[in-house]
């Protein structure tokens, strides 16, 4: 079982995000990632750009997105993009990508909403052609490239892998047929998660593929004593599902209201590190065989998210059996 974090990912991120990331890198955890949102204070615009960025200070770690909200970009700019990432790396970028739900962005960008899933397809379709170094001449709904080959080549053989999120009907089907993995987000329940566990497997059964695990990303804060966890993080819940998440088009909380403590039992890794130690246990025993942490949540003082972090190291991490 392989381990991530998110560091601090959104304003004046670099110093922080770089002790965290550090801090990982010298615990033994595999991965970094960076998530993506558009005119939003709690997120950075450009997860590639902030995912090289850091690179250059972790050299040991795995360096991803999660997710890269792919129908928002020319695919052939964003292979190239990876292409420059996986180089810069050392060959160990991942691709994190996903369909995106939030209108404004769309909006913004001028790319419909009602489109991202045709151009989700077409272009994670074009995004492993691109990263192979096929010769691509395609002519499709959304995009037209002739007689294209990308260079630099990334360094992995044959591409990075890409990762692909997603929680509904259509998206898990998409996730089965057209990904190296699933990579499955923060926000849902367990229960739901374990709904769509099963689903995953029985797409992977239709397209003749082999269960073999996939990524989880979940909200984690770990603390010495219990009594600690919800008074440090209620605020930094309360705002990023009570208002964040709840006050948008995600499509599943969106206009959900409940309490800090329903929200973080539901769906965080959290408590003392021998609680934590069981709930991830039992995730690897669900499939789980990537954990992505989420260290850094909005309004924690960076000091408790690194305590936080050395305590998963120290106490969690290496004790997974």
């Amino acid at each position: 079982m392989r381990f991530g974090i998110v560091p601090r990912e959104w304003g004046d991120f670099k110093e922080e995000a770089v002790e965290q990331s550090q801090l990982a890198q010298n615990l033994g955890f595999d991965s970094i990632w960076v998530e993506e949102h558009h005119g939003n204070p709690d997120y950075l615009p450009s997860p590639l750009v902030a995912a090289a960025a850091l690179s250059q200070h972790v050299p040991k770690l795995l360096v991803g997105t999660a997710v890269a909200i792919l129908p928002l970009y020319n695919p052939v700019r964003f292979a190239s993009d990876v292409a420059v990432l996986d180089n810069a790396t050392g060959g160990k970028a991942v691709v994190g990508v996903g369909v995106g739900y939030r209108g404004n962005e769309f909006e913004a960008m001028a790319v419909p909403l009602n489109e991202r899933g045709t151009r989700m397809d077409e272009s994670i379709e074009l995004l492993s052609s691109l990263l192979k170094g096929d010769l691509v001449n395609h002519h499709g709904r959304h995009f037209n490239i002739t007689n294209f080959r990308l260079f630099p080549r990334p360094l992995q053989v044959p591409r990075p892998e890409i990762w692909v999120g997603g929680w509904k009907d259509k998206s898990m089907k998409r996730v089965a047929r057209m990904g190296d993995r699933w990579l499955a987000g923060p926000v849902a329940s367990y229960a739901v998660l374990d709904d769509a566990i099963r689903s995953y497997k029985e797409e992977l059964g239709r397209n003749r593929k082999r269960f073999s695990g996939f990524a989880l990303m979940r909200d984690a804060y770990v603390a010495s004593d219990e009594k600690d966890v919800l008074r440090d993080v209620e605020g930094s819940v309360n705002h990023m599902y009570g208002e964040d998440y709840s006050g948008s088009e995600h499509p599943l909380v969106g206009g959900q209201k409940t309490g800090a403590a329903t929200w973080v039992e539901e769906r965080f890794i959290h408590g003392t590190p021998s609680q934590c130690l069981e709930k991830v246990q039992e995730l690897k025993k669900k499939g789980v065989n990537h954990l992505i942490l989420r260290v850094s949540l909005r309004g924690l003082p960076h000091r408790k998210v690194m305590e936080s972090v050395r305590l998963f190291g120290t106490k969690v991490l290496r004790n997974v059996e």
